[in-house]
């Protein structure tokens, strides 16, 4: 017994000691991918680096014959550094050609308010962002002839908030360089497309039809953006109105969406392999958005921990997810506000929202464990992107706590109820009835929260200087008062058992 207990802390010494290591090369990836955003690092430094770092280890080894563990750290940054780097200037390398008139539709194609918008493949494998007329008939996996005016995205003046917005950064994470408007676009032939991707996109239009049947607008676009479209389904105005309450997010394809899709398919196939691979149909049949992903990823983590019957770690699921997202696309750290807000949102879930949660346990709130949830989460939320919100809008909705309130509550019956009504009306009309009636009370409901407190005249204030290292000192604050709190409850935790 006594050897067995010996084994488990040995065991669990070294896993910590390996997360320790782990999380120390992930910093000085992530943060090389920081810089080399804003400063060339070419790819002869960041081999440069990656040798001294890995001379400083050797070294260590055949003098000292063992090697400490703070050369080993600094080691694991140096070398981690030079991979970051090395990383995101092989992503960057690209010498941009002009796209030729002919190629492949190779994104499904967005309805806005006057226009469709698609990603478009020249033959020359050069892409460009095209806006065609609204009710082009074009589809993913067509091969046309696109004319128009190719214009280089750059920078976007914003005089409210005083910030500029690098369209053209933005737009290169996905490795396009160039936007067409007012395109004519002319079908050559369809069928081009992967055929999985052709599947699955052929899947979702049959559900949103089926939905915009069932349901007028705007209640089919809100239950299409909430579980299969995201904010891409609603019109402007609507849009518009949700940002002002402070409730933009709930039309942001993330985790819950995730959570639905794998329950659902586990409770009907009874298989984890069946939820793993029902999660990644659905990221890339709803177009592999930044914070769908993260969910997948720690999803498809908690799913084998599971099955493997592993402990499940949000917060290192969380820092796994980040790290084989950077892998894939270092440019999303800096040029995707949508992996910024999604991964500070749920660094707030983790750790800010069960401190939230104790805080709001006394009082009247204690028998009231639902709304003390949602009012946590949403606090939780709301206090770790909202430096970063200000900072990309310039301001900050003041119904946006209220709102949230009243509108969390219902989300998750909302996207159930909305779910199974859509799914019934393909068997039949008159059994999805009662699934639509209240689904579309419960759509109402959300509709009249967002128009009312969003038209308010003081829903939302500016706030034009709001600097950028003014962001950095406010995380950094939250990061130490993190670090103290959960140092000073360990503290407790030791003086109580020593006592």
């Amino acid at each position: 017994m006594v050897w067995r207990s010996l084994f488990i802390m040995e065991t669990e010494k070294n896993t910590n000691l390996s997360f320790n290591f782990a999380f120390v090369f992930i910093i000085g990836f992530t943060f090389a991918i920081f810089i080399s955003s804003f400063i060339f690092v070419s790819p002869l430094t960041s081999l440069l680096i990656l040798i001294i770092g890995l001379a400083i280890i050797i070294g260590e080894k055949i003098v000292e014959r063992n090697i400490s563990k703070e050369v080993l750290i600094l080691s694991l940054i140096i070398i981690s550094f030079a991979l970051g780097a090395l990383r995101y200037s092989v992503k960057d390398f690209h010498e941009v050609t002009i796209p030729s008139g002919s190629g492949v539709v190779v994104s499904e194609p967005e309805d806005k308010e006057n226009y469709r918008r698609f990603v478009f493949k020249a033959l020359n494998s050069e892409k460009a962002l095209v806006n065609a007329p609204l009710y082009s008939p074009v589809q993913y996996g067509d091969r046309v002839e696109v004319r128009g005016k190719l214009e280089k995205p750059g920078i976007i003046k914003d005089e409210d908030i005083r910030r500029d917005f690098d369209y053209g950064k933005y737009l290169s994470k996905d490795d396009i360089y160039y936007t067409v408007s007012f395109a004519e676009v002319e079908i050559i032939s369809s069928g081009h497309g992967h055929p999985i991707k052709t599947f699955l996109f052929k899947i979702k239009r049959s559900f949103v039809n089926k939905s915009k049947n069932i349901f007028s607008e705007p209640y089919a676009s809100l239950l299409n953006g909430l579980l299969i479209s995201g904010r891409e389904a609603l019109p402007k105005d609507i849009l518009e109105e949700f940002r002002r309450a402070g409730v933009i997010h709930i039309v942001v394809l993330s985790g819950f969406n995730i959570t639905l899709i794998a329950n659902f398919l586990k409770t009907i196939f009874r298989s984890h392999a069946a939820s793993i691979i029902g999660i990644i149909l659905f990221v890339i049949m709803t177009g592999a958005g930044a914070s769908i992903v993260r969910a997948a990823i720690m999803a498809l983590i908690a799913t084998s921990a599971k099955f493997f019957g592993r402990e499940y770690s949000a917060s290192r699921a969380l820092m796994g997810a980040g790290f084989l997202m950077l892998i894939e696309n270092p440019k999303i750290l800096v040029f995707d506000p949508s992996f910024q807000l999604s991964f500070l949102a749920t660094l707030g879930l983790i750790y800010v929202m069960p401190w939230m949660e104790k805080c709001l346990s006394r009082g009247v709130l204690t028998k009231w464990e639902k709304l003390r949830e949602t009012l946590a989460q949403t606090l939780a939320t709301q206090a770790t992107v909202l430096p970063l919100l200000i900072y990309m809008s310039g301001d900050v909705s003041l119904v946006s706590l209220p709102a949230n309130i009243l509108i969390l509550l219902t989300v998750p019956y909302t996207m159930l109820v909305g779910f199974a009504a859509v799914i019934i009306s393909f068997i039949s009309s008159i059994l999805a009835w009662p699934f639509t009636y209240v689904s579309y009370l419960l759509l109402s409901w959300i509709l009249f929260v967002a128009h009312t407190l969003g038209s308010l005249k003081f829903a939302t204030i500016g706030i034009s200087s709001f600097y950028f290292w003014i962001i950095l000192l406010v995380y950094s604050a939250a990061l130490a008062f993190v670090k103290l709190s959960s140092t000073f409850r360990q503290f407790r935790f030791v003086k109580k058992s020593s006592t």
